[in-house]
Order: C-alpha cells, then structure tokens, then sequence
C-alpha cells in the first residue's frame, strides 16, 4: 500500500492510499458525517486533480468513514454570495474531474449519501450501497433547490415526475429503490461493503484501461442528456 507519488496531504479531512492499480479516497471528517467544509473541498480537489499524473492507476474507489458517506455541505460554514459562485468555483471543478477523468470511479455508499454527497456519488461511474444506505434530497428542507447535478441525474434515472416527487417532498430513496431505478449498480451487506466494494475494483481495473476510458467517454458525452 503507497500514497500517491504526486502529492501529499495530511489526513485531516481525507485519506488517500494505493493498492496495485486501484486507488481509494476516503473523506474522513466522520464526527461531522464527512460533510464538506472549506478544507475538504480544496484538498480533495488537489487530490482529485494530481491523481490524473498518475500512470498505473485504473479504477478509484471513493467512500467515507464512520457512519455515513457524506451529509453534503457543512451548513455550520457560511456561504460566500452568491452561492452560485460558491457552486460553480468551489465544487464543480471535483466534479468535472469524476466526470471527465480517464479513471473508473466506484462510490462505496454506507449510511447516508446526502444533499451535494449525494451527487458526488451519483457522479461516479458506479455505486455500490449498504443494504441500509439512503440517498438523501433533503433541499427544500432547508429552502434550496439541489445542487451538484443532482437534478440531472434524478431525472435521467426516475424521470420527471419521480425525480420532482423525491426533490419537493425533499425525501429519500433506499438503497432498493435506487437499484431498482438504476441509480446504483449492486447492493451488499454493511460488514462487506469495502471487501466487496474493493474486490469489484480489482476486478474492474484488470479490464482493458483504454477501451474502459473510451467507453466512459463516449457515454459521458451523450448528446441528449447534457451534464453541464
């Protein structure tokens, strides 16, 4: 097991390591449910942006520790005005990296996935959840509208009606609704998630690393369905 060669980071907020070709990244915040302050942000994004320099990685495991995978944004933070700045400057640029890096990312989701964690999830290549893991929109709970793309995904998964139901009633979906949606890829027990969340990236990262990256690429850039 190394750290990545390009870059180092203390584990504060993440905790980053390297087994053969696979790479995992765990947002490590767990006594506030891994939810993104200022510090989080930045550092993952470094992360995020020097993983690409590296040359034998194929698949990224993304997950959190302690009793949950994310509660979104760390709301005891203020929002710099106007939050649309803030979305666009401070989050966004993770995504993008997900979204268009040459890597397959895998969301290990245990617990909840809420708010802008859960669209960092569903801005991964796969998901695999916990059997009692949720995904959570709880927006309009506190007046806003979801961010991170989530409405992009929901309503490509649900469609309309489903992906507006879940955001105004500002519900969540259980990892079964999300499989049967297709949101998700597989469902596990608790205690295996990361044995088996580890042993499918394993699998994964032994396929052939270009047609993999192509194939990514060319389903990311379907015409119908614009991300940005």
């Amino acid at each position: 097991m190394r750290k990545f060669r390009s870059i180092k980071l203390s584990d504060e907020v993440i905790k980053h390591s390297v087994v053969g070709s696979v790479a995992e990244i765990i947002l490590s915040r767990p006594k506030h449910y891994n939810s993104f302050n200022q510090k989080l942000r930045s550092d993952l994004f470094m992360l995020l942006n020097n993983l690409e320099a590296e040359t034998k990685i194929r698949v990224v495991i993304l997950r959190g520790s302690g009793p949950g995978f994310c509660a979104g944004a760390d709301l005891t933070e203020p929002f710099p005005p106007p939050i649309s700045k803030h979305l666009e400057k401070d989050y966004k640029p993770i995504f993008d990296l997900i979204v268009r890096s040459r890597y397959i990312y895998i969301a290990s989701v245990h617990g909840s996935a809420a708010g802008i964690g859960a669209a960092l999830a569903m801005a991964c290549d796969f998901i695999i959840m916990s059997e009692t893991a949720k995904l959570s929109m709880v927006f309009t709970n506190i007046g806003l509208v979801p961010d991170g793309g989530s409405t992009w995904f929901l309503e490509k998964a649900l469609g309309y009606r489903k992906a507006l139901e879940l955001i105004v009633e500002g519900n969540s979906l259980e990892a079964k609704e999300c499989l049967e949606y297709g949101l998700i890829n597989k469902i596990v027990s608790e205690d295996r998630i990361e044995n088996d969340t580890l042993k499918w990236a394993k699998k994964l990262s032994d396929r052939a690393p270009l047609a993999s990256a192509a194939a990514k690429r060319l389903l990311r850039k379907n015409p119908n369905h614009n991300f940005e």
